[in-house]
């Protein structure tokens, strides 16, 4: 993915190693692959490009892309890789996304289905957790903050929530 993204826009590409190496003031085109596959291909500054980084230490909730990222890194057993452009303003950041999704795929909310399945394991279906997680998935703001939420408003028990933030390995 490297080589591709470096063909695409030469001496431009950073791969980050952690969420310290991405700097507050600069526009970005965020890019995780898995296997070799674009997952998440967003743009914005660093609040939004941490997202790449999401594990059970790092927790994004607000992007709506979180609770994939965190799906992969918890259940995925392959080899992900972190890449950053940077851009000179937010309207080249939007151009940028906007090709690469063209490109190289990212855009979206797809989940493979051997991860789905570790996630629904030992889950009843059609069950309250079941339930939970299935609208979650299908978050369009952000799957992770809307099960906060539903916790804090109280329709999400003590039981399920336990439940849950084990599943997800979360802690609020």
């Amino acid at each position: 993915m490297y080589y591709t993204l470096n063909q695409l826009y030469p001496n431009r590409i950073i791969t980050p190693q952690n969420v310290n190496e991405i700097q507050n003031r600069t526009w970005y085109v965020y890019i995780l692959t898995y296997e070799n596959r674009a997952i998440v291909v967003g743009q914005g500054k660093r609040n939004r490009a941490k997202v790449i980084f999401d594990n059970v230490n790092i927790r994004t909730d607000y992007h709506y892309k979180s609770l994939l990222v965190r799906l992969y890194r918890l259940f995925g057993n392959g080899v992900f890789n972190q890449f950053l452009i940077t851009c000179n303003s937010r309207d080249e950041s939007k151009i940028i996304e906007k090709e690469l999704h063209r490109e190289i795929g990212g855009k979206g909310t797809v989940i493979e289905n051997d991860i789905l399945e570790i996630l629904f394991q030992n889950i009843e279906r059609n069950s309250s957790i079941w339930a939970f997680l299935k609208i979650a998935l299908l978050s369009s703001y952000s799957g992770l903050s809307d099960l906060k939420k539903w916790r804090k408003g109280g329709i999400i028990n003590d039981l399920e929530w336990q439940i849950i933030t084990d599943k997800l390995q979360i802690e609020y």
